[in-house]
C-alpha cells in the first residue's frame, strides 16, 4: 500500500497484537569497519513495502523525523541513520565517508536477510535527503538499485570546493558554517572539512554529473528564503545543466520557506509523497 492521503492523518488501527502493526525498530549495519546506528520505521499492513532511505543534513541538528513518520503512514519502510563520526557513531566524520555510508545503506537494504526481515520491495527503493543529505542523494541517484530520488534543498559541497579556489566570499561563508557544526562530529575540524571540499570539488561537483542525473527521475525542492542552500548557487546551476540533456525527468518545486522548511513541513511531506506515489512500480 502507498497512499499519500495518510500524510496528514493517522491510519486506522488494525489491532495492537497484529503482526502488521507499524513499528520503529533500532538496527545497525557496517560501513567500512564502523557500526552505523539507525532505525527502520515500518508501516501498517502487509508487504512487500516500498522503502526509502532518509538522509539528514550537516551535521544533523534538524532531524527530519516528521518526514519519516509521514512516509511510513503512506505505506513505506523508512531507514534513518547517522553517518560515521556523527552523533556518537564511532569513526571519523568526513564528506567522503558520508558518501560511502549511503552506498552501504543501500547495500544493507538489498541484503537478503534485510529484505526478508522488513518485507522490502526491492523494485521500489528511494533516496530522500535534506541539504547535505540532498547532496548525498544526488551522488547516488544513478545507482541502478534506486528507483527515484528526492533532494530537499541540496547543498553541493563539490560546487563549494570547485569555486572555493577563486570565490573567497562563498568559501568564507561555507567555512563559517562548518565551524558551527563541529560539536556532534568526531575527528574533524572546519579546516579539514574545507580542505576536503577543495580537494574533491572537481569530482563531487553536481553540475558536472548532470548528463547522468538527467536520466533519473528526481524531485528537487527549493526554499526561496534559504540562505544556506542558496537558490542561485545550489539549484539554478544544476537544474540548468540537467535540462540541457533531458527536460522531462527533473521535477522542481519552489516554496517560500527557510532552509529547514520551518513553516512548510506539511507541504514538504505532501510534495514528497505525491512525487513518490507516481514513481511506485506495482508488480502485476
Amino acid at each position: 500500500m502507498f497512499d499519500k492521503a495518510y500524510v496528514t492523518k493517522d491510519v486506522e488501527q488494525i489491532g495492537l497484537d497484529d503482526r502488521n502493526f507499524p513499528d520503529i525498530i533500532d538496527l545497525g549495519f557496517k560501513s567500512h569497519g564502523s557500526d552505523l546506528c539507525g532505525v527502520m520505521l515500518t508501516p501498517q499492513g502487509e508487504g512487500p513495502h516500498p522503502t526509502a532511505i532518509l538522509l539528514h543534513g550537516f551535521p544533523g541538528y534538524d532531524d527530519p523525523i516528521d518526514l519519516a513518520h509521514a512516509l511510513r503512514r503512506c505505506g513505506m519502510n523508512v531507514l534513518k541513520f547517522h553517518y560515521r563520526g556523527s552523533w556518537g557513531v564511532k569513526g571519523t566524520f568526513s564528506f567522503a565517508n558520508c558518501i560511502e555510508d549511503v552506498k552501504c545503506a543501500i547495500d544493507f537494504l538489498v541484503d537478503e536477510k534485510t529484505v526478508k526481515e522488513f518485507d522490502i520491495d526491492t523494485n521500489n527503493l528511494f533516496l530522500v535527503g535534506h541539504s547535505m543529505g540532498g547532496f548525498l542523494t544526488l551522488n547516488h541517484a544513478c545507482d541502478k538499485r534506486i528507483k527515484s530520488s528526492v533532494a530537499i534543498s541540496p547543498y553541493d559541497f563539490g560546487l563549494i570546493g570547485k569555486i572555493g579556489h577563486y570565490n573567497q566570499k562563498e568559501k568564507d561563508e561555507a567555512f563559517d558554517m562548518y565551524k558551527t557544526a563541529l560539536v556532534p562530529l568526531n575527528n574533524t575540524s572546519a579546516e579539514k572539512l574545507m580542505q576536503e571540499c577543495l580537494d574533491n570539488g572537481h569530482k563531487w561537483n553536481l553540475p558536472d554529473q548532470a548528463e547522468s542525473l538527467a536520466n533519473e527521475k528526481i524531485l528537487i525542492t527549493v526554499a526561496n528564503g534559504d540562505v544556506i542552500s542558496k537558490k542561485y548557487l545550489h539549484h539554478d546551476i544544476l537544474a540548468k545543466e540537467i535540462k540541457k540533456y533531458n527536460k522531462g525527468n527533473l521535477t522542481e518545486k519552489f516554496i517560500d520557506a527557510d532552509h529547514c522548511y520551518s513553516n512548510k513541513r506539511i507541504w514538504l511531506a505532501q510534495t514528497i509523497a505525491e512525487f513518490l506515489e507516481k514513481q511506485i512500480y506495482i508488480r502485476k
